[in-house]
């Protein structure tokens, strides 16, 4: 049985990770953009690392550094977990070829949490290696602080991963008499606000303000805090700060026992909802057409824009991976922020600092960037455009011979993605105001901004223009294997970046960098739809 599950976890690796072959070329410029982007988001936490290390040491308060980012690495892993436990688990292209083989479901599901195991090992290697390795240069730790690191980092997000894994899988085993993978989709978002919510409390919970002042005044005591926010933290805490092997021990075993235990408890659950996954329908109505009717009543072009919609809404995998993200995230960061904070100060006091801030003109250009900070980071999680054309197959050839020129189809497909830009600035704006008060002259003022942030953002449907991948069997190898969604997040961080320098690097007074940045996407955006539009035919001769 040890065998199969590791020759099972080697080919959904490779399925996983090898994006679909392609040449050789394309490969090894796969890698140095994947190099490039991991080094540059190496290099932002490594800074962000160094500024918070500074100033705990000045409080006596470093070792507090390590339940941060232990915190922050078990929060990550929970979040991402609801998102890449559905694909790998019942959104995989393989499921259908090993249901047919000689093969346990206890071995089947073994091999898919290693798969998860191993998304999680990267988002370790970007969140939490950096950081903790500096920690370590800073204080001046021995050999043995980096091997107690990387065997609490291998054990910690074992059993964050099974319990959200698990709750999946019973989810997915009640809906399989539910035969409408609409319904799934929607509990399966439900679950994951539920999710995101439960976190921001636990996290507001760890600790009153009261216990953070009077552990401040003890060196080295606030770590303290962190223990109590999971139920694995004290013996990871323990094993870095104390070298204590007694504690690695401990959670190595319980992880272990853990992972044991959920595999044999839903094995037979797993199973169950895989077939329902695979056998269920999909809910779309079998209604006919009306053609006379369809296109006259609402226009032709608002029609081509619900069908577009339609079709992210109604296809699970579209839905879990392009989606539902962008609905998600924008309240779990925030929210996440502001219960972290209001739970170690006093909520009266912290909000009369923030009122002295919104005060002060000189802080206005800070607030402003850090609203599009947030708009833009998040923007890094809509591929909608660079998948729009990909996603249709072989019927994205009908673009060609519609009665719609090729770039108003275009402008069509972009707006999905616009919508799931502009829909997380509503809620940056939301949670701006009713939770951090920010007064409403900031939020206006960067409206005309973000706009045409999010204008821009939709062109990147241009780098599938292209060369679209319209040779697909399964969804997954859309939006999980497709190297132009790295185009995405190049863009936001390289935003990001820009608009960083301007504000807090050159420190451009609030009115300049607002009407310099709005001037400058705006003029990107009018050339970049005089481009489609001038190379119409061009774009549409394209693809063959």
């Amino acid at each position: 049985m040890m065998k199969n599950i590791i020759d099972l976890t080697k080919v959904f690796l490779i399925s996983s990770f090898r994006k679909g072959g392609g040449k050789k070329k394309n490969r090894i410029l796969k890698i140095i953009l994947y190099g490039i982007l991991f080094a540059y988001l190496i290099g932002i936490f490594a800074f962000l690392s160094y500024e918070i290390l500074t100033g705990l040491i000045a409080l006596h308060q470093q070792e507090s550094f390590i339940g941060l980012v232990l915190m922050g690495i078990i929060t990550l892993v929970m979040f991402t977990t609801v998102i890449s436990t559905m694909s790998v688990l019942y959104f995989s292209e393989d499921n259908r070829f090993i249901l047919p083989l000689p093969l346990k479901p206890i071995e089947i599901l073994s091999a898919k949490i290693n798969v998860l195991l191993a998304y999680v090992y990267l988002e370790e290697l970007m969140l939490g290696l950096a950081p903790l390795i500096m920690y370590g240069i800073i204080t001046g730790q021995k050999f043995l602080y980096y091997l107690f690191m990387l065997l609490v980092l291998l054990a910690l997000p074992v059993l964050p991963l099974l319990v959200v894994t698990l709750i999946v899988i019973c989810i997915m085993a009640l809906t399989r008499g539910i035969r409408n993978k609409n319904l799934v989709q929607m509990i399966t978002m439900t679950f994951s606000i539920l999710l995101s919510l439960v976190i921001s409390m636990f996290s507001s919970s760890v600790s009153s303000s009261e216990d953070v002042m009077a552990l401040t005044e003890k060196a080295g005591s606030l770590v303290q805090i962190y223990k109590k926010a999971y139920p694995t933290m004290p013996m990871a805490i323990e094993a870095f700060t104390k070298f204590d092997f007694l504690s690695l021990l401990l959670l190595i075993g319980i992880s272990l026992i853990a992972y044991v235990a959920a595999v044999v408890f839903a094995r037979k659950l797993y199973y169950r909802g895989m077939l329902g996954s695979l056998y269920s329908s999909s809910g779309i109505s079998d209604k006919k057409l009306d053609e006379r009717n369809a296109y006259r009543s609402k226009g032709l072009l608002f029609s081509y824009v619900m069908k577009e919609i339609r079709i992210y809404l109604r296809r699970p995998t579209f839905f879990v991976q392009l989606v539902l993200p962008c609905l998600i995230l924008p309240a779990f960061t925030i929210g996440v922020t502001y219960f972290s904070i209001v739970s170690q100060v006093d909520k009266a006091e912290f909000m009369s600092v923030l009122k002295m801030i919104y005060e002060n003109r000189q802080y206005g250009a800070y607030i402003f960037a850090v609203i599009i900070l947030c708009v833009m980071f998040l923007s890094m999680y809509s591929f909608i455009s660079t998948v729009a054309i990909s996603k249709d197959g072989h019927d994205a050839y009908a673009m060609k011979y519609l009665p719609v020129p090729f770039h108003k189809q275009l402008l069509c497909k972009m707006i999905p993605d616009i919508a799931t830009c502009l829909f997380s600035y509503l809620s940056v704006v939301l949670m701006a105001i009713f939770l951090f008060k920010v007064p409403l002259i900031y939020l206006l003022i960067s409206l005309p901004l973000v706009v045409f942030y999010s204008i821009l953002h939709g062109f990147l449907i241009l780098s599938d223009v292209r060369k679209p991948k319209l040779e697909w069997t399964n969804e997954m190898q859309i939006v999980k294997k497709n190297l132009r969604m790295i185009v995405t997040m190049a863009f936001s961080l390289i935003n990001m970046g820009l608009l960083s320098v301007i504000a807090f690097v050159f420190q451009a007074e609030l009115p300049v960098m607002a009407l310099g940045l709005s001037l400058l996407y705006l003029g990107s955006d009018v050339l970049l739809y005089r481009y489609i539009r001038k190379k119409d035919i061009a774009l549409a001769d394209g693809f063959e």
